[in-house]
């Protein structure tokens, strides 16, 4: 369900090769916020209960808190990730249940590629910050909390190049050239041929 709401930004016809989210470590301390309003309540039953009406009160606020909270993150979490095509990134931010930020770049307007991983944890687990840096006046695209971040920076410096080093369409090889003499060649014959070379321009020296 997530990752179809996610594809929702992609152009038809365009391929994804690539869908960058974030480690579910970095929601493990709201996940033990809301396991603690769901669960702590029933530890104290009984003498909340005793408060008669005050008390129910305070068990249905803390389990109602703790679920929205947990549908919360959850939302957040799996709805935050960079999409990598051959052509752009779309850097999808999902800051709540009603609020989301998705920005793009071509691959041509990438200037630099950097991550940043910063403490402890971060560390430890190897995860931390991708930033693409934009030229012009678009907003640069950030994901947090990005696994293994040196590998996305690779892959994405790697799309770049690939999708910036294609030669030109009117370019061609050498063996596309050939093919094409050869095809003209056939069509016309090979004494038209010869006299069609023997009566090219020459260089005047």
């Amino acid at each position: 369900m997530f990752e179809q709401r996610l594809l929702e930004n992609v152009k038809e016809g365009e391929e994804v090769l690539a869908l960058v989210r974030r480690t579910p470590l970095v929601v493990v301390a709201p996940t033990l916020l809301v396991a603690v309003l769901i669960i702590a309540p029933f530890f104290f039953l009984y003498p909340l209960l005793k408060l008669g009406f005050f008390g129910v009160l305070v068990v249905i606020l803390s389990v109602l808190v703790g679920v929205f909270l947990g549908l919360r993150t959850l939302w957040v979490h799996q709805l935050n990730a960079f999409i990598l095509t051959a052509t752009r990134i779309v850097d999808v931010d999902q800051r709540g249940f009603f609020h989301r930020v998705v920005s793009e770049t071509t691959f041509d307007k990438v200037q630099d590629v950097s991550y940043i991983i910063k403490g402890i944890a971060a560390t430890i687990f190897r995860y931390g910050s991708v930033v693409v840096q934009t030229a012009g006046t678009a907003a640069n695209l950030e994901l947090n909390g990005a696994r293994n971040p040196q590998r996305v920076q690779e892959l994405i410096l790697k799309l770049q190049r690939d999708a910036t080093s294609g030669k030109p369409e009117d370019q061609l090889s050498a063996d596309e050239l050939l093919a094409m003499i050869q095809k003209i060649k056939s069509g016309i014959g090979e004494e038209q041929f010869r006299r069609l070379i023997a009566n090219r321009p020459r260089k005047q020296v």
